[in-house]
């Protein structure tokens, strides 16, 4: 049992952070600097980064817990 948690928690991380640092990089090679943008899109899209990152997480994570269930 504590290997799956271990295990689930582990791909969860990884989840998180391969799809946060990919929407940070989507975002960054989309920003002009000669248009600014207001605060709002900012917070928004560090908003819509963090949920989306841990919708991948929880996924990864079922995924990983299914396939192991499946072994």
């Amino acid at each position: 049992m504590l290997d799956l948690t271990l295990g689930s928690l582990k791909w969860a991380a990884v989840g998180f952070v391969v799809a946060f640092v990919l929407m940070k990089l989507y975002e960054g090679s989309h920003i002009h600097d000669d248009i600014p943008r207001p605060e709002f899109k900012v917070r928004q899209s560090r908003r819509a980064a963090l949920v989306l990152s841990c919708f991948a997480a929880v996924l990864s994570a079922g995924v990983w817990l299914l396939v192991q269930t499946l072994d």
